[in-house]
């Protein structure tokens, strides 16, 4: 089968670049510029003429020449942070207010407008007096209410933006 992506693989041009400039112009597009070792310069790119359209794919890599993973490396920022400050992270985004108005926890629709409202749905969510308490030893529960609400936060804004 001849397809446009088995087309793409079989041409593609693999090579190690290095970011060597950035720069916008006025009418807003950006001017990115790569160093290519020359080991590595394929001779499709060196003899294409001036203004030649490339499909480009750009992967950033660690030391040890696996890929960079961005989504985990902010799911560990995020995780280390904790409930009681995930929680106050979330209270003050007005997307998250948004979520508790229209689809609520605990078939509850919650009247969120503010960052205070958004905080006393949470602490009655999570059944505690204080988001700290999400943090605190004997609160394994509100910790579990506190993941159940966040995931679902999450799973609505992926919804929501596709």
């Amino acid at each position: 089968m001849n397809n446009p992506a088995r087309r793409a693989r079989e041409n593609a041009i693999s090579f190690e670049v290095k970011k060597d400039g950035l720069q916008q112009r006025q009418s807003g597009d950006w001017v990115l510029r790569l160093t290519v070792q020359a080991v590595d310069m394929d001779q499709r790119i060196t003899t294409a003429g001036m203004g030649t359209r490339f499909m480009c794919v750009l992967v950033e890599v660690n030391d040890d020449e696996t890929p960079r993973d961005h989504n985990a490396e902010d799911r560990d920022k995020w995780r280390a942070l904790g409930p009681a400050r995930q929680s106050g992270i979330r209270c003050k985004d007005p997307v998250f207010w948004a979520f508790l108005r229209e689809q609520g926890m605990h078939n509850v629709l919650w009247d969120v407008i503010d960052e205070t409202s958004a905080a006393d749905a949470v602490r009655t969510i999570c059944n505690v007096l204080s988001r700290s308490d999400l943090d605190k030893a004997g609160f394994a529960d509100a910790r579990i209410l506190w993941f159940d609400v966040d995931q679902k936060f999450q799973a609505w804004k992926l919804h929501e933006n596709a």
